[in-house]
């Protein structure tokens, strides 16, 4: 049987259930703590008060040299370690990581107090033996202090070390909530564009359709798709295979490597261009255009525009058939024909603006699709972003019962 606790309580909670333990287990580090900080601080408050009687001493029994070199010896070991005691920065946190620190630099000040003490302690026997004797059970209670906190550490201290791991996971929890959260929020945001986007394209789609009902957009529209099919059909019959060719010979007359009248090359590069339009404004059998067919075919037969043989033929027999046939001339005709009912119902000015309001509405559509689009793509992505923080906040979730449990002997089911 699980114990439901709420993320926001489970401070408070663990707290509770280890009240009696973990007050007991504070107090044994504060209590630790304070006899380590009164301990380093009396060492140099002693070491001044030797220093101080050594100094006198000097003074007054300076006729006794073994005593003054005593003396002098004293006064300078005091110093050394009152130095070493100043010198270390103790730390002041009750964390573990304070308490770690503390440890070490209690357990190295008593070290190197110890040391310095029985280097000078050969100068100074056998004067302030009892003095010594003092001095040295100070720095012995400052290393059995540094290894009392040490053995809490390792014992009792643990209890703590785990609160404190667990509320960094707390924390940790908070702000990958946090950032789940705003992530949510800008998914939201992105769902809500989205929706607005997709409304505003079926407005745009009513609007064509209501626009598309008029007769006379109606015949325009037919109009249009006819002249829209018979590009297709004069790209596939008269330009195909040959456009890449006559690039190529428009480029070499311009060098002047096969030079070409004016008129040709001109209509050339206008066929390059826009084939339809200019194959519109052909006088009947298109004459500009099998003139540019008939220097094409020329400059392909002499070797003036250097093909591979296979694709020579193809644009020799393509070409004439363009120069030579009729094949073309359905389709002028035919295009011509559309193309002047297509200018008499732009000329209509109910025509016209009708033609106008669907080219803008296309345009708002075709800008309406791209936002959409856009949209799509950031939404996937901060859904991808959502999913993967989802799972760390499951993961961590899932850690931080795992810690409880062991902290506190109960299985709990954390609840947001």
């Amino acid at each position: 049987m699980s114990t439901q606790v709420p993320v926001a309580k489970l401070r408070d909670w663990i707290r509770s259930s280890l009240s009696s333990n973990l007050t007991q287990v504070e107090r044994e580090r504060d209590k630790l703590v304070a006899e380590i900080f009164k301990a380093v601080s009396s060492l140099p408050d002693y070491c001044g008060q030797l220093s101080r009687k050594a100094e006198q001493d000097m003074e007054t029994k300076r006729e006794n040299r073994a005593q003054y070199r005593a003396s002098k010896a004293v006064n300078r070991a005091t110093t050394i370690i009152s130095n070493m005691c100043t010198s270390k920065t103790i730390p002041t946190d009750r964390d573990s990581v304070a308490l770690r620190s503390l440890q070490r630099e209690t357990s190295k000040l008593a070290s190197e107090a110890a040391r310095t003490r029985q280097e000078w302690l050969r100068q100074i026997r056998p004067y302030y033996i009892i003095d010594m004797m003092t001095l040295g059970g100070n720095i012995d209670k400052v290393r059995r202090l540094g290894d009392g906190l040490h053995t809490f550490l390792m014992g009792r201290g643990v209890l703590l070390r785990s609160l404190e791991e667990l509320n960094n996971k707390l924390n940790e929890f908070t702000k990958l909530k946090e950032s789940r959260d705003a992530v949510s929020s800008q998914r939201e945001s992105a769902q809500h564009r989205l929706v607005e986007a997709e409304q505003e394209e079926k407005g745009l789609r009513a609007q064509i359709e209501e626009i598309r009902q008029n007769p006379k957009i109606k015949e325009y529209m037919q109009t249009d798709s006819e002249l829209r099919a018979l590009r297709s059909e004069l790209l596939r019959t008269g330009f195909s295979r040959l456009g890449r060719p006559l690039r190529k010979l428009m480029s070499i007359s311009e060098r002047g490597d096969h030079p070409l009248p004016i008129e040709v090359r001109e209509k050339g590069k206008e066929y390059i261009k826009k084939p339809f339009t200019t194959f519109l404004k052909e006088d009947n059998g298109y004459p500009n255009l099998k003139a540019v067919m008939s220097a094409l075919s020329n400059a392909v037969s002499s070797n003036k525009l250097a093909l591979k043989q296979r694709e020579a033929k193809k644009v020799i027999e393509r070409s004439q058939q363009v120069v030579s046939g009729g094949s073309l001339a359905e389709i002028h005709s035919r295009a011509k024909e559309l193309k002047h009912a297509y200018d008499e119902f732009l000329a209509d000015a109910e025509t016209a603006s009708l033609v106008q309001q669907l080219r803008d509405i296309r345009q708002k559509g075709h800008a309406n699709h791209k936002l959409q689009e856009e949209l799509k793509s950031e939404l996937q992505r901060i859904t991808d972003n959502e999913k993967r923080l989802n799972e760390q906040v499951d993961t961590l979730l899932r850690e931080l019962e795992n810690s409880t449990r062991k902290i506190s002997g109960t299985t709990v089911k954390l609840q947001f």
